[in-house]
């Protein structure tokens, strides 16, 4: 894919291009582009509500 500091750039460039803020760690040998931008309060609260769920089902399952 070529040197890590080359695909690192890449990637940054490819989310600034999508609108991102983006940062990347490099994770043993996985590449995370991660991007930094706040999200949206809707977002936040439907990601906090099916996290909950999930957890409630499988700690209802393992009774």
């Amino acid at each position: 894919m070529g040197e890590v500091k080359d695909v690192r750039r890449a990637a940054r460039e490819a989310g600034r291009r999508l609108g991102w803020k983006p940062t990347t760690t490099l994770v043993g040998s996985r590449l995370f582009v991660i991007d930094e931008r706040k999200v949206p309060e809707e977002i936040e609260q439907l990601a906090t509500d099916t996290a909950a769920e999930a957890m409630d089902r499988a700690f209802r399952k393992g009774r």
